[in-house]
């Protein structure tokens, strides 16, 4: 008794699984509907583009700043669900044109894959998003601790990890739907007559429902409660809230370095010192554009974002899910549904339009490659400059060790001029006569 009613408590019960795949499959054959993922699949064709121009880009500007390798994973992470949502619309298409019994379930299999790869790409995408927001946090707020978490090999390390979760969360995914037989209408006729039905095996096999259906995996409460914990805590209010904070303050940042550029214009008006000065002023104004366009980034994907959510709330709770995906309600939600969805699409699509917009680097090497164009020789200056404070660095943290053991080398040499020059000190007063000019300097050298 204790076991069954453990099992009752765990799991759902058919008769509601049942209603509620019903109720939400649904799906009304408006023209609506059909506008719609003819939208989504037109931006995740233009996303899938946009989305490999734009990382082949900054995965050359990757090697001078953090901030790139976590946009060139961005971009991968937003190409990964342009190409899976274009991929599953295909297949729901293919699905509609009464495709075999075999096809169509090889086709719901491959939708599923795609599905939980989609749902984890949108993650990693948030989450890559929050690690950039905090790459720029600390290089503009706490610039002195950007040399030591900000470089180009720890962004590569995180870069890699967050993809390897990503990959993880996607695992559960993958076994939440499964592929069902459902008989149809034909099929629940009984027949009399015996050969009839025996004549008509192939028309019944044929004549399958094929669809997706919940697994026991996530029929279980227990499942259901651990996903809905790691979501809330992991996926969407921990990098809101550092996505919120961080950007409030680069915001700050942004606003004190432009009343700081003023009262310096006014102050200095010599032409030497304005000609540092603006050099100076392009150097920060180029880190600061970058700031600009990170935050503008960040910010449209968190609002992006906000509708799905809601919808991700929706989710969570069986409550929820009965109240909203009634009958009376059904298509109401499902299209809210698709229109967070496109909005989504849109958003991982148009990425590269802020990088056009605040990027000057990103427009410069865009021109390079695609226009192919020569560089000019301000960017082939600022390309040596880079590598010269690279190597720069690396000599100075060199130096620095050769000089510390060249201290301690010379340390034991001066103690022993010390002893020398005491002992001829304490001989000339002994009245003993001191050394000739030749054997001092040759003590000295």
């Amino acid at each position: 008794m204790n076991n069954s009613s453990s099992h009752n408590v765990l799991v759902w019960a058919q008769g509601e699984i049942d209603d509620l795949w019903n109720s939400i499959n649904k799906s009304p054959s408006d023209s609506f509907s059909y506008w719609i993922s003819l939208a989504s699949l037109t931006f995740a064709v233009l996303g899938s583009l946009s989305n490999l121009m734009s990382g082949i880009v900054l995965l050359k500007l990757s090697t001078q700043l953090s901030t790139f390798v976590y946009l060139t994973s961005l971009s991968m992470s937003d190409m990964i669900t342009c190409i899976t949502v274009m991929l599953m619309l295909i297949i729901e298409f293919l699905l509609q044109t009464r495709q075999s019994t075999s096809v169509t379930i090889f086709l719901r299999r491959v939708e599923i894959i795609f599905g939980a790869l989609a749902a984890a790409s949108r993650v990693l995408s948030f989450w890559i998003s929050t690690a950039v927001t905090i790459d720029r946090y600390i290089l503009i707020c706490y610039p002195s601790y950007g040399k030591t978490f900000c470089t180009l090999n720890k962004a590569r390390i995180v870069s890699r990890t967050l993809f390897i979760v990503a990959f993880i969360y996607s695992v559960p995914l993958l076994f939440e739907y499964e592929v069902i037989n459902v008989p149809s209408v034909y099929q629940m006729i009984q027949f009399d007559n015996e050969s009839m039905i025996a004549n008509d095996e192939k028309l019944n096999k044929n004549s399958m429902l094929v669809t997706k259906g919940y697994t026991d995996l996530a029929k279980r409460r227990a499942y259901r409660w651990a996903y809905l914990f790691f979501n809330a805590i992991f996926v969407y209010t921990l990098p809101t809230l550092i996505i919120i904070f961080s950007n409030l303050q680069l915001i700050g940042a942004l606003k004190r370095h432009k009343s700081r550029t003023k009262s310096i214009r006014k102050k200095h008006s010599s032409n030497q010192y304005g000609k540092k000065k603006r050099q100076s002023h392009r150097h920060r104004h180029s880190k600061y554009s970058i700031t600009i366009m990170v935050i503008f980034m960040v910010l449209v994907l968190l609002l992006c974002r906000s509708p799905t959510i809601g919808l991700w709330i929706l989710w969570s709770f069986e409550l929820t899910i009965k109240t909203f995906f009634d009958s009376s309600s059904s298509s109401f939600v499902r299209r809210f549904h698709n229109i967070a969805n496109l909005i989504a699409i849109i958003n991982a699509a148009t990425n590269f339009i802020p990088y056009c917009l605040f990027g000057q680097l990103f427009r410069d090497k865009c021109v390079t490659i695609y226009c192919c164009r020569k560089p000019t020789s301000e960017q082939l200056a600022k390309q040596a400059k880079i590598i010269y404070e690279q190597k720069n660095g690396h000599v100075k943290i060199i130096s620095k060790t050769k000089t510390t053991s060249d201290e301690q080398h010379t340390i034991p040499i001066e103690t022993d001029c010390l002893h020398t020059v005491s002992s001829v000190n304490s001989d000339s007063q002994s009245g003993v006569s001191p050394p000739s000019n030749d054997q001092s300097i040759q003590l000295v050298f």
